[in-house]
């Protein structure tokens, strides 16, 4: 009898958890819900209530979680504030109490409200009509609201269940692969996006956008520190809903317009294993761990909201996955390699980052390139990490060319916010006056270099940043940078394109009214009062390819001369339009490194006039500082001795980077200094030496400024 003792009360074990299983139901006025004409608005002096006809519900039900969904238009808008409300008795008819706090809106996606707790209160008092007030918010689609109950009992007709679900630990995150119910690719191996047109109704960066028509199919993907079953999926948390067709990389579709342009470009796969793309049909959450431990994880299928909580199996869930917190690395997706004409090969590698915050808004993955030649790659090597022309959010590469050094591109946070960051409220629920400016693509791209370094043997003293037509925010970090290039913004002016850019990365101006500066991206975007503020601060060296007013009319041309005179009075070294500064770069006269001194220009006699910011005035295409070339192996940096070889470039081969003249007159000034360091009004004597004859031609005197700087002065 021991033994039937034993066994009876696993049997009732299977069964209680077979028979305490949980649905997901919506109530709303019409679309993608189980109870539809059961949500009623009214407009009132406190603000909208809405009042949900709760009748469908079971009375005593065991409600596990509770989510309110709107649909707003725009990327911004303000936020929602709304609160659980009861009749007032002790008032006049039809007055309203709050019977509870503001509803909190779930991260990390920002996209639901939690109304657990409302309905929990409403059930345990036995109403049948649940009231939600929005005493402040935006415009939204009142017909596309929706409550989504969870809670304990047994589906009607629950939908089909995916099958194949597994996971899988690397590098602080978990890869949960599964086969859809529905495969968007009908079982082909390659696709056109084209094709693909007739299942999705538009793509973002985020995945595609899936046409709903015919039912709104999710994948719900679950996590709980304990075996998932019937009888405890109420109480794991939900993740995530993944669209179907999540396989797909929607960032990299050719040409932005996937459907009109390029229909026949085949869509790419992503990979979780390292260069091997995932089967057709085959969708994917990427979840970045939280806690460490063991875990195990679920995917539910949801059709218009309504969640198979009963059919588990490990089919659909996996477990136990161990897992730690660690930084997230890229994964190779694909590697192209190409055959040179004189010897070797450049092999260019797309990787995917699932990022998070602080590195992200919220989670979303990236796209990555990097480029090198393994044969010839210098050990230790210089990193260049490139933006291209910025245009576009995509990584943009050169082309494939031999190199010692190793070269990388990122994808941007969509629009490209100047290559700085974005408002964390974009494209969610929340209120723009709620949301946070970070420079979010920064940090990413200071994560990447770190993953690259411990990748690859890199240089720490010759990380390059090819900074394009936008932002400039490596010109504040010479502490990781040795040297910048590009054209840079300096500042937002009312260029078409650059106000409006600004505007849609970032939202209005006045969004930012009362946040400190460093949070305020329209304060943060203003370099030349950077500049001007932190005259002692170092700076990488600086070569800008712009020159030309007219051509960057539509980005802002007005800022440069600012920007220009605020770099020569707080006596930082750059050059601006110089053919015959990258010449002296690319055959190694000049060699930028962190730990090595550079000239500061200023003043020179051979300027051109870039004019104030009139398109009218200055000279097109103007240099600064642009005949001026040094040796930078020959450079001295010594206690008490700074010594520099300085000529004016002849040009190359065909005359181009010529200076004019054979001779200038312009302020010099030693930065970066490692050892070469000057007390507040020190005195030193100076001397020009022509090196074919040791004469000297030129001495003085100069004394160290209050910040230590020591100037020879035209």
């Amino acid at each position: 009898m021991r033994n039937l003792l034993a066994i009876i009360p696993a049997l009732l074990l299977i069964w209680v958890q077979a028979s305490a299983a949980m649905v997901a139901d919506r109530w709303g006025v019409a679309g993608h819900v189980q109870h539809p004409g059961t949500l009623i608005y009214e407009v009132r002096p406190e603000g909208t209530l809405m009042r949900f006809d709760l009748s469908a519900l079971p009375a005593r039900a065991k409600v596990h979680a509770a989510r309110l969904a709107f649909v707003r238009s725009g990327l911004y808008g303000s936020g929602f504030d709304i609160v659980p409300a009861e009749p007032d008795a002790r008032a006049d008819a039809g007055g309203l109490k709050i019977s509870g706090r503001p509803l909190r809106l779930l991260g990390p996606h920002w996209q639901r409200f939690d109304a657990t707790k409302a309905v929990r209160g409403w059930v345990a008092a036995g109403r049948r009509t649940g009231r939600l007030l929005i005493r402040k918010g935006p415009k939204f689609a009142d017909k596309a609201t929706w409550l989504e109950i969870a809670y304990e009992g047994r589906p009607k007709s629950p939908p089909r269940q995916v099958t194949g679900t597994s996971a899988f630990y690397r590098s602080g995150q978990v890869f949960i692969t599964f086969r859809e119910i529905e495969q968007v690719a009908s079982g082909k191996v390659e696709i056109t996006w084209g094709e693909l047109s007739r299942r999705f109704s538009g793509i973002t960066t985020q995945g595609p956008i899936p046409r709903d028509d015919k039912g709104e199919i999710r994948y719900r993907v679950y996590a709980h520190d304990k075996p998932i079953t019937p009888a405890s999926i109420g109480e794991a948390s939900l993740l995530a809903e993944v669209v179907p067709g999540s396989g797909y990389n929607t960032r990299l579709v050719p040409r932005g317009d996937w459907i009109k342009r390029r229909p026949k470009a085949l869509a790419a796969r992503l990979a979780v294993e390292p260069g091997k793309p995932l089967p057709p049909g085959v969708g994917l959450y990427v979840h970045t761990v939280g806690r460490a431990g063991q875990a195990w994880y679920a995917v539910l299928t949801a059709v218009n909201g309504a969640t198979n909580g009963t059919d588990l199996s490990p089919a659909n869930v996996v477990g136990p996955v161990t897992q730690k917190r660690s930084a997230p690395e890229p994964v190779l997706q694909r590697e192209k390699i190409t055959k040179l004409r004189k010897g070797g090969a450049y092999h260019e590698k797309w990787y995917s980052l699932w990022a998070v915050p602080p590195i992200a808004p919220r989670p979303l993955r990236y796209d990555l390139a990097v480029g090198l030649c393994p044969d010839s790659m210098s050990r230790p090597a210089s990193l260049t990490f490139t933006r291209g022309h910025t245009w576009g959010p995509n990584p943009e590469m050169p082309r494939a060319s031999a190199r010692r050094g190793v070269v990388m591109s990122m994808s941007s946070d969509p629009p490209n916010g100047f290559w700085t960051g974005v408002n964390d409220a974009r494209g969610t629920l929340k209120g723009i006056e709620q949301g946070l400016w970070r420079p979010f693509t920064h940090d990413r791209q200071e994560a990447l270099i770190g993953w690259a370094q411990r990748k690859w043997q890199i240089d720490p003293q010759r990380i390059v940043g090819a900074i394009g037509a936008w932002g400039m925010w490596e010109i504040k970090r010479a502490d990781l940078y040795s040297y910048i290039h590009g054209w840079g913004m300096p500042e937002v002016t009312k260029g078409f394109q650059c106000i409006n850019w600004a505007r849609g990365a970032w939202g209005p101006p006045e969004a930012y009214k009362g946040k400190p500066d460093d949070a305020n991206p329209w304060v943060v975007q203003d370099y030349t009062s950077w500049v001007l503020a932190n005259p002692g601060r170092e700076l990488p060296y600086f070569q800008i390819h712009t020159g030309w007013g007219a051509h960057f009319t539509e980005m802002g041309w007005p800022p440069f001369p600012r920007f220009i005179r605020a770099m020569i009075d707080t006596k930082r070294a750059f050059c601006m339009q110089s053919a015959a500064v990258s010449n002296a770069i690319r055959d190694g006269t000049i060699v930028f490194r962190r730990d090595r001194s550079v000239p500061a220009f200023g003043n020179c006699s051979l300027d051109d006039n870039i004019g104030e910011g009139d398109l009218n005035s200055g000279r097109a295409f103007g240099q600064v500082n642009g005949y001026l070339l040094w040796e930078s192996a020959s450079t001295v940096d010594e206690p008490g001795l700074w010594e520099l070889t300085v000529w004016l470039s002849a040009g190359d081969s065909r005359g181009r980077g010529a200076a004019p003249l054979d001779r200038c007159s312009v302020d010099l000034t030693p930065r970066r200094c490692r050892r070469f360091k000057a007390k507040p009004g020190e005195k030193f004597t100076w001397t020009n030496t022509t090196v074919a004859d040791g004469k000297v031609v030129q001495s003085g005197a100069a004394s160290a400024d209050k910040g230590g700087l020591v100037t020879l002065g035209r």
